[in-house]
């Protein structure tokens, strides 16, 4: 039997194929199962469990609907940053999603264990990888916003390659509709932008941007970042990232802070401006670290005593010495041909003495 409750016990069968193991997750809208493809030579999938609770048969059947629909946009999705899904059904009242299994670690799990700051490189890299996967979901027609982005539905493989492995509640983006979905969920607190939480306002690309801030600076500092309602009711942004960790860029703490603005007419408008930004970031990381191994060359060369290349101001004074020492030689010689080339004086003689005559 299984010890999570209310979870499928170990060997339940799902539409005739799916085997389950073992739970791998549980949330207040289902769970996550390590199962079996017995289908496929018993590959290993994981099963994502989501339950509508609706009292009304209407919204019910509603539900019903936009689960399919988000489902099969889902599958269709193809991009190195996505897990694969590749089967959807429903079963006795709860709704799955199948879809490849990623053997890692949670962002969340890897910061849980971090005691030290995440080398920024690294850091860098998992944000463009990022990046570059809400911008695939947000270039789709209609665009797909994630709306949940935080550290625990992001997994980080052995290649060191990250993938979003939760759509719990994504929705395609329809500017004229209303932007609760059919699990009608907001996204976790310490990550959420305001315009998120019922009743504040409609999401968009910017509800993202926010949430991928949010992460970022948990990351960079390895505290968890203060709620966008906190900042909101004190008119407050969001303190500065440098402060716990001085090491980080001037132009990487203002990408952050621009990206977890309270009111997201004042964030990037589009993963493409995050983009921009973040290469800025790189660029400048780049330079740093070029000037610190130069740096670096030139204190071993002189530890090891070969000779050091002269700076500019050395090769200065080597050349004024040198003109010095060709003027003093110059001197020396036009006073040595002076005084070898000069005529004598005469030498004053004594006067002779005349004979007189008597």
């Amino acid at each position: 039997m299984s010890s999570v409750p209310d979870a499928l016990d170990a060997g339940t069968i799902l539409s005739d194929r799916y085997e389950v193991e073992y739970v791998l997750g549980l949330g207040g809208m289902g769970a996550v199962y390590f199962a079996r493809d017995l289908q496929q030579n018993k590959v290993p999938v994981a099963v994502k469990e989501m339950r509508v609770q609706a009292g009304d048969q209407h919204i019910q059947r509603q539900a019903i609907e936009q689960f399919r629909q988000e489902a099969q946009f889902l599958s269709v999705l193809n991009h190195p940053n996505l897990v694969k899904v590749f089967d959807f059904f429903v079963q006795n009242g709860r709704y799955y999603l199948v879809m490849g299994y990623v053997q890692g670690k949670t962002l969340r799990e890897l910061l849980k264990s971090q005691t030290e700051f995440f080398p920024l490189k690294t850091l860098l890299e998992w944000t463009v990888q990022l990046v570059d996967v809400l911008s695939y979901l947000h270039a789709q027609t209609p665009p797909i916003l994630f709306r949940d982005v935080k550290p625990s539905n992001i997994i980080v493989d052995s290649e060191n390659r990250l993938r979003l492995i939760d759509f719990g509640i994504a929705r395609c983006l329809h500017p004229d509709e209303a932007t609760a979905t059919f699990l009608q969920g907001m996204g976790s607190a310490d990550y959420c932008p305001l315009e998120q939480y019922q009743g504040v306002g409609g999401t968009d690309q910017r509800s993202d941007i926010y949430s991928l801030g949010a992460t970022l600076y948990h990351l960079l500092t390895l505290k968890v970042p203060p709620r966008a309602g906190e900042l909101a009711a004190e008119n407050k942004k969001v303190p500065s990232p440098r402060m716990l960790n001085p090491s980080i860029e001037p132009a990487l703490e203002d990408l952050v802070v621009n990206m977890m603005a309270v009111y997201k007419q004042d964030r990037y408008s589009s993963m493409t401006q995050v983009r921009a930004a973040l290469q800025k970031v790189n660029r400048n990381l780049e330079l740093r670290q070029e000037r610190a191994t130069l740096g670096s060359v030139g204190r071993q060369r002189t530890a090891d005593g070969a000779p050091k290349a002269p700076g500019k101001s050395q090769s200065t004074t080597y050349i004024l010495a040198g003109l010095t020492a060709v003027m003093l030689f110059m001197m020396g010689w036009l006073i040595t041909q002076m005084s070898s080339g000069a005529t004598p004086a005469p030498t004053p003689r004594a006067p002779s003495s005349t004979p007189t005559s008597r």
